[in-house]
Protein backbone atom coordinates (compact mmCIF):
# COMPACT_ATOMS: atom_id res chain seq x y z
CA UNK A 1 0.00 0.00 0.00
CA UNK A 2 1.10 3.14 -0.80
CA UNK A 3 1.63 5.66 2.35
CA UNK A 4 -0.18 8.64 1.05
CA UNK A 5 -3.22 5.97 1.53
CA UNK A 6 -2.47 4.59 5.01
CA UNK A 7 -2.16 8.22 5.83
CA UNK A 8 -5.24 9.19 4.19
CA UNK A 9 -7.52 5.98 5.11
CA UNK A 10 -6.20 7.37 8.85
CA UNK A 11 -7.70 10.46 8.42
CA UNK A 12 -10.76 9.14 6.94
CA UNK A 13 -10.56 6.49 9.97
CA UNK A 14 -10.33 9.49 12.50
CA UNK A 15 -12.90 11.73 11.21
CA UNK A 16 -15.65 8.67 10.96
CA UNK A 17 -14.22 8.02 14.72
CA UNK A 18 -15.07 11.73 15.29
CA UNK A 19 -18.12 11.55 13.76
CA UNK A 20 -19.89 8.93 15.40
CA UNK A 21 -18.36 9.91 18.72
CA UNK A 22 -20.49 14.03 18.19
CA UNK A 23 -23.23 11.72 16.98
CA UNK A 24 -23.32 9.34 19.75
CA UNK A 25 -23.04 12.69 22.17
CA UNK A 26 -25.91 14.83 20.51
CA UNK A 27 -27.72 11.04 21.12
CA UNK A 28 -26.85 11.41 24.90
CA UNK A 29 -27.61 14.83 24.98
CA UNK A 30 -31.37 14.51 23.78
CA UNK A 31 -32.00 11.49 25.52
CA UNK A 32 -30.74 13.57 29.05
CA UNK A 33 -32.87 16.62 27.54
CA UNK A 34 -35.96 15.07 26.86
CA UNK A 35 -35.84 13.11 30.83
CA UNK A 36 -35.25 16.30 32.44
CA UNK A 37 -38.06 18.11 30.50
CA UNK A 38 -40.03 14.76 31.24
CA UNK A 39 -39.19 15.12 35.20
CA UNK A 40 -39.97 18.81 34.87
CA UNK A 41 -42.89 18.12 33.60
CA UNK A 42 -43.95 15.66 36.38
CA UNK A 43 -42.64 18.06 39.17
CA UNK A 44 -44.92 20.63 37.81
CA UNK A 45 -48.01 18.30 37.83
CA UNK A 46 -47.16 16.38 41.41
CA UNK A 47 -46.87 20.21 42.94
CA UNK A 48 -50.47 20.59 41.37
CA UNK A 49 -51.63 17.63 42.76
CA UNK A 50 -49.98 18.67 46.39
CA UNK A 51 -51.44 21.97 46.03
CA UNK A 52 -54.81 20.60 45.63
CA UNK A 53 -55.08 18.32 48.64
CA UNK A 54 -53.91 20.69 50.58
CA UNK A 55 -56.51 23.08 49.60
CA UNK A 56 -59.52 20.78 49.43
CA UNK A 57 -58.10 19.64 52.83
CA UNK A 58 -57.98 23.41 54.17
CA UNK A 59 -61.74 23.76 52.56
CA UNK A 60 -63.09 21.30 54.55
CA UNK A 61 -61.46 22.26 57.98
CA UNK A 62 -63.04 25.78 57.58
CA UNK A 63 -66.42 24.15 56.69
CA UNK A 64 -65.70 22.21 59.63
CA UNK A 65 -65.13 25.15 61.78
CA UNK A 66 -67.89 27.36 60.23
CA UNK A 67 -70.65 24.60 61.08
CA UNK A 68 -69.36 24.14 64.97
CA UNK A 69 -69.92 28.31 65.34
CA UNK A 70 -73.02 28.24 63.88
CA UNK A 71 -74.17 25.44 65.47
CA UNK A 72 -72.71 27.09 68.82
CA UNK A 73 -74.79 30.04 68.03
CA UNK A 74 -77.96 28.06 67.20
CA UNK A 75 -77.14 26.48 70.54
CA UNK A 76 -77.25 30.37 72.62
CA UNK A 77 -80.11 31.64 71.08
CA UNK A 78 -82.11 28.12 72.03
CA UNK A 79 -80.60 28.71 75.56
CA UNK A 80 -81.97 31.84 75.72
CA UNK A 81 -85.57 30.95 74.76
CA UNK A 82 -85.46 28.05 77.52
CA UNK A 83 -84.31 30.56 79.95
CA UNK A 84 -86.93 32.70 79.00
CA UNK A 85 -89.70 29.84 79.36
CA UNK A 86 -88.55 28.74 82.49
CA UNK A 87 -88.55 31.78 84.01
CA UNK A 88 -91.06 33.08 82.26
CA UNK A 89 -89.39 36.36 81.90
CA UNK A 90 -89.18 37.81 78.40
CA UNK A 91 -87.33 41.14 77.75
CA UNK A 92 -89.82 44.17 77.93
CA UNK A 93 -92.08 41.94 80.08
CA UNK A 94 -94.85 39.37 79.50
CA UNK A 95 -96.70 41.66 76.74
CA UNK A 96 -93.98 41.06 74.46
CA UNK A 97 -93.27 37.08 74.64
CA UNK A 98 -95.64 36.34 70.99
CA UNK A 99 -92.74 38.66 69.94
CA UNK A 100 -90.29 37.07 71.13
CA UNK A 101 -91.76 33.77 69.96
CA UNK A 102 -92.61 34.43 66.68
CA UNK A 103 -90.92 32.67 63.80
CA UNK A 104 -88.78 35.73 62.51
CA UNK A 105 -87.82 36.76 65.54
CA UNK A 106 -86.08 33.31 66.73
CA UNK A 107 -84.31 33.08 62.94
CA UNK A 108 -83.27 37.35 63.34
CA UNK A 109 -81.44 36.07 66.93
CA UNK A 110 -80.08 33.35 65.03
CA UNK A 111 -78.44 34.84 62.38
CA UNK A 112 -77.41 37.97 64.29
CA UNK A 113 -76.11 35.67 66.98
CA UNK A 114 -74.25 33.45 64.03
CA UNK A 115 -72.85 36.74 62.53
CA UNK A 116 -71.41 37.77 66.20
CA UNK A 117 -69.79 34.47 66.39
CA UNK A 118 -68.19 35.06 62.59
CA UNK A 119 -67.30 37.96 64.14
CA UNK A 120 -65.39 36.87 66.85
CA UNK A 121 -63.99 33.28 64.96
CA UNK A 122 -62.36 36.18 62.59
CA UNK A 123 -60.81 38.10 65.11
CA UNK A 124 -59.34 34.83 67.00
CA UNK A 125 -58.18 33.54 63.37
CA UNK A 126 -56.86 36.41 61.41
CA UNK A 127 -55.51 33.95 58.34
CA UNK A 128 -58.41 32.14 57.68
CA UNK A 129 -61.06 33.93 54.74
Amino acid sequence: MPSGCSRKCGRVAKADEESLRRKLAEEALKERTSQARSSKRDAKVARGEVVTLTREQKAKEEASKAGYWSGGAAICVALFYELCKASDQWIGGRQYQEFWQHEAMISTLTFLTTSAFVWVYKCAHPGSK
